[in-house]
């Protein structure tokens, strides 16, 4: 009996990797992938932006990522002004310090995805002073 057990069993195992031998590897897709994930044809969505914290007399920028970009473009303003490039980022960075938000002053932050020549729309704001931790 333990050899007609034993005999099934390594039937069940050829005919289980003849099987799985026969998946072409262009059809198959790593789990996960499929739905749900970014892609980089897709339409481009804003950064979220996370936190912004002071840290030595400056900030650290923090955001998570939505869409694939090649940049991220962070434009920063004080009360008294508008908004203005701050710095550019690699597409697949998560925070940056920004050293020229240094003064005892609120700053406020917004950041766009950018792909080619396209920009997504600017993500939410969120400010803090550079003195107050």
């Amino acid at each position: 009996m333990k050899r007609v057990a034993s005999s099934f069993s390594c039937v069940l195992i050829l005919l289980a990797s003849a099987c799985a031998s026969e998946v072409d590897p262009a059809d198959y897709e790593p789990p996960g992938s499929a739905g749900g994930g970014a892609s980089a044809d897709g339409p481009l969505e804003a950064p979220v932006l996370e936190d912004v914290i002071p840290m030595s007399k400056v900030l650290r920028v923090r955001w998570s990522l939505v869409s694939p970009c090649e940049a991220i473009e962070a434009e920063r303003r004080t009360d008294a002004d508008t908004f203005a490039l701050a710095f550019t980022a690699k597409g697949t960075d998560t925070d940056h310090v920004d050293e020229g938000a240094n003064e005892d002053q609120l700053y406020t932050y917004r950041l766009r995805c950018v792909r080619g020549e396209e920009a997504s729309d600017f993500s939410n704001t969120l400010s803090a002073n550079p003195f107050i931790e």
